[in-house]
């Protein structure tokens, strides 16, 4: 009999994390945090695009109301904060480049060097990736495969029609965002579909910053109301991203 599997994955590492997390300790949801070697510290701010956003150096100040604040953790707070037994920590690229056109000399410094890194200040080999804007080309793969990732994520753009998942493919593809106008619908739709032969798998990704647009699905609230109703199911065991690949 498969299992049901519910996971996280958010990218970037920044101060809202410190919020999320804590909500996932209250409903003992588990999730990966894909986070920058080379950028702990820095700020910038991302504009409100409808339920997307982009990045800006500085605010407009004639609509300071459609930014929010992109504060990177340093490393110090990085450090405490993702120690939780709710989480693992991934690579997202060591400065969080686009990586359709990396050359193997520059995957060297983007991919090798912030597993190096991350797994030298966390403690543990990381073996996860997150694509920054859902870019990579056939250098970055090799690179994730010298280093032994187990996984790649790539940003879902369309509704799933299953829930399937394949621990030998090195793309994982998420189920949906957080703030997808479907994603309460498809939540539901995972919890009251009965596990069959093989593993069901629920993978929710974003970014926390995301949840200060105060937005109805951008917000605390809607994904509070979803770890609530997640965490109410008794056949769900809710893992990290490398745990979903180690079961």
């Amino acid at each position: 009999m498969g299992q049901k599997l519910f996971t996280l994955s958010f990218d970037d590492g920044t101060e809202q994390d410190c919020r999320l997390i804590a909500l996932m300790e209250k409903y003992g949801v588990k999730g990966t945090f894909n986070i920058s070697s080379g950028i702990f510290g820095r700020k910038s701010y991302i504009k409100r695009v409808g339920n997307g956003g982009k990045s800006a150096a500085e605010k407009d100040i004639l609509h300071p109301e459609l930014y929010v604040n992109h504060y990177i953790l340093t490393e110090k707070d990085a450090l405490s904060l993702y120690s939780s037994p709710n989480v693992e920590i991934a690579s997202h690229g060591t400065h969080h480049l686009v990586q359709s056109d990396l050359t193997k000399e520059q995957t060297e410094e983007e991919i090798t060097q912030d597993f190096e890194r991350l797994s030298e200040l966390f403690g543990y080999r990381v073996v996860g990736h997150a694509f920054p804007k859902d870019t990579f080309n056939g250098n970055v793969i090799e690179a994730l495969k010298r280093n032994g990732a187990l996984y790649a994520r790539r940003v879902s753009r369309e509704r799933p029609k299953d829930f399937s998942f394949n621990r030998n493919e090195l793309i994982l593809m998420p189920t949906c965002r957080h703030t997808d106008p479907f994603s309460d619908e498809l939540l539901n739709k995972f919890i009251n579909t009965p596990a069959g032969n093989d593993d069901m798998v629920f993978v929710l990704w974003g970014h926390s910053y995301e949840l200060d647009y105060g937005t109805k699905l951008g917000c605390y609230e809607h994904i509070e109301r979803l770890f609530q109703t997640v965490s109410h199911a008794k056949d769900i065991r809710f893992v990290t991203n490398r745990e979903l690949y180690e079961t």
